[in-house]
């Protein structure tokens, strides 16, 4: 066809989880792969393309434009649907940069998309870099969707019981968001483990458009090791959020160590009285069947104590201890031990902070100043009422599980997080400064391992710490500023001391098993035993029995690792080391926020088109002919041009010859 030039371009194709969503015959994602080989049809004989695939990565199937129009259709209809979030900048940032350099007569873009908002939030910056190419690159943004106004999504589920013990009732708290323009009635909620029947359901009467409804369902993990947990609504036409999995270890029984800084005269005197109540709180004859097993010993046994046998250890107003305990203890939590720190009226803070805080770094604060009185019944500090982020405590937002606010303290120590070595105002390295609070940084200890990020688990009323904890290694260490008994506060006779206690145990047992539910898109990292180095893990990704991917063990920072980062898709991952080694299972989940299908609106796609051309697709749509049209129309120009500079050079000359003089 006259003026169709040879053109090299780079096809964008969008494939987000929103272009999941389906009309009921296709998803917005078929067609977005039948319009993206309609514009490769298009392409004049001798044209050149790149093929992107657009998520919230930018993946490269063909990274240069190649003349092979037959290997970009291929890449086109191979390309995989994903459950990734969506961040179109980037991908048109790589196609502008694969075009700008090269030297053709023609560079085009094409971004084929559903055009849902929540990808086009850096829409100003896209609209600057399509402005300052548009001389040069012609964009064209071709819309694949059906303006669809009805979508539920499970969007959390989370395991809202502390500890996740073998044959236990264990709570899930699920949320269901509403992302249509209109109220839904009697959605049914219902809760699997592995896969099986459901264990649990709720039907929620109503969820209003734009709200989120929380549902609480119960499921119990029949044996020790790896489960999925599923909960799910019924599909609807963007099925990949109905559903929502999380990754859980069960354990057969907790082993905890209580050393008893004061023992007293009675048993009620004990220090670790309430802590050995609070932990089996079932009649003395059941005790001997529940999954907590506890073991106290005096102070002046500690050093005697074989921390490996034990998940977690208690020290609750423990004076001080010898340097090779202090060392011990550092070691056993760095192999994924738990160590939970009651002060008292015998702590020794300053050993405290001498041997834990400064010399190994392992506590996450230090014990500063102690504050009110014991005896003082009228005077006395409160937790904070609202506003509960940490994991053990965010229960508490529901007004349902009790009040933390309703504890008296009467008397506590202060805990004075980490500093951070930082340079700010023109002062050196060595200026020391508090971070701000809920963002503390690890204190920098040469002769300690990497240190986790202290963060405050619990507040006093007037926003000072009350409960901090640090990762350590594969453990995770709790430091509590009052005491683990009644002598300085009423926390343990209150409802809330139980679950308290449970979850902050959840936390510091199960701490490797924080990385088991990850994010879409993100690096699965899990540290395993010295003896799997070298060897070869195996990964099955959800929803493809017949597919398994080989990765080796390695030493990351020191410690045996096994990674895994093709996380695109949701749902549950199995692996396992060797050909006969533990196995486990890590859950993937999507971004809540892509479950919103709110599209660009109209004047956005307007402010849009002024600087790229932007097409409504439907299936009677002939986008190669609109194509062609364009190039035609655009490129007539320059053989017309070529000939009127033709003609003035030939005029020019002309002229010059006649006038010479005779």
């Amino acid at each position: 066809m006259f003026g169709q030039s040879k053109v090299t371009g780079v096809v964008v194709l969008d494939n987000s989880m929103s272009m999941g969503v389906s009309d009921g015959t296709a998803t917005r994602f078929e067609k977005a792969r039948r319009a993206a080989e309609q514009v490769i049809d298009s392409l004049p004989s001798g044209s050149a393309t790149a093929v992107l695939l657009a998520s919230d990565v930018v993946q490269a199937v063909i990274p240069e434009p190649t003349f092979d129009l037959n290997l970009a259709r291929k890449a086109v209809r191979d390309a995989a649907l994903t459950d990734r979030a969506t961040d179109i900048f980037p991908a048109l940032g790589k196609a502008i940069d694969t075009l700008k350099d090269r030297i053709a007569l023609r560079k085009e873009i094409y971004l084929v998309t559903d055009g849902q908002a929540a990808g086009w939030r850096q829409l100003t910056e896209i609209q600057r870099a399509l402005e300052r190419t548009k001389s040069d690159i012609r964009t064209t943004v071709i819309l694949v969707n059906e303006h669809e106004e009805r979508n539920l999504a499970v969007s959390d589920l989370r395991l809202a019981s502390g500890l996740s013990a073998v044959g236990q009732p264990l709570r899930f708290e699920v949320k269901v968001t509403n992302h249509g323009k209109e109220e839904v009635r009697n959605t049914r909620v219902g809760l699997s483990v592995n896969a099986e029947t459901a264990s649990d359901e709720f039907t929620v009467d109503s969820i209003p458009a734009g709200a989120t409804k929380s549902v609480t369902l119960f499921g119990k993990l029949r044996e020790a090791g790896f489960h999925s947990v599923t909960a799910r609504l019924a599909e609807d036409r963007l099925p990949a959020d109905d559903r929502r999995t999380l990754a859980v270890r069960a354990v057969n029984e907790v082993k905890v160590l209580l050393v008893d800084g004061e023992p007293g005269n009675e048993e009620r005197d004990s220090e670790v009285f309430f802590l050995r109540n609070a932990l089996v709180p079932v009649p003395a004859d059941a005790a001997a069947d529940y999954f907590i097993k506890t073991v106290t010993v005096n102070a002046s046994e500690l050093a005697q104590a074989r921390f490996d046998d034990f998940d977690a250890v208690m020290l609750a107003n423990v004076p001080e201890f010898s340097e090779q305990v202090a060392t011990a203890l550092d070691g056993y939590v760095k192999r994924g031990g738990g160590l939970l720190v009651f002060p008292g009226g015998r702590l020794n803070a300053a050993f405290y902070n001498e041997q834990l805080f400064r010399r190994l770094g392992l506590l996450p604060a230090e014990f500063g100043d102690v504050r009110g009185e014991a005896d003082k019944d009228d005077k006395f500090a409160t937790l904070q009422e609202k506003g509960y982020e940490h994991p053990i405590v965010e229960i508490w937002n529901d007004p349902g599980s009790g009040k933390l606010g309703s504890a008296r303290f009467f008397r506590w120590v202060e805990l004075k997080p980490a500093l951070r070595e930082k340079e700010r105002n023109g002062k050196g390295a060595g200026d020391k400064s508090p971070l701000p609070p809920g963002s503390y940084a690890p204190l920098r200890i040469d002769s300690a391992a990497a240190a986790g990020v202290p963060q405050i688990v619990l507040k006093y009323a007037d926003g000072s710490p009350a409960v901090m904890e640090r990762p350590w290694g594969l453990g995770r260490v709790i430091q509590f500023s009052s005491t683990a008994d009644t002598a300085w506060n009423d926390l343990p006779v209150r409802l809330a001391w139980v679950p308290m206690l449970h979850r902050a145990m959840g936390s510091v047992v199960q701490r490797q098993d924080e990385g088991l539910n990850i994010r879409v898109g993100d690096k699965f990292v899990r540290r395993v035993p010295a003896e799997n180095l070298d060897k070869d893990a195996t990964f099955f990704p959800p929803r493809q029995s017949t597919v398994r991917e080989l990765r080796r063990v390695e030493l990351v920072d020191g410690w045996p690792t096994m990674q895994f980062e093709r996380t695109d898709v949701a749902g549950i991952y199995d692996a396992k080391i060797g050909e006969s080694g533990a196995a486990l299972k890590f859950a993937a989940q999507p971004d809540p926020a892509e479950s919103s299908l709110d599209e660009l609106s109209p004047a956005q796609v307007a402010t849009l088109k002024g600087s790229a051309n932007v097409v409504q697709w439907t299936p009677n749509l002939s986008l190669r002919g609109m194509m062609e049209r364009g190039r035609t129309g655009l490129e007539f120009w320059m053989p017309v041009l070529l000939a009127v500079l033709v003609l003035a050079a030939a005029e020019t000359f002309l002229g010059q010859w006649f006038s010479r003089s005779k």
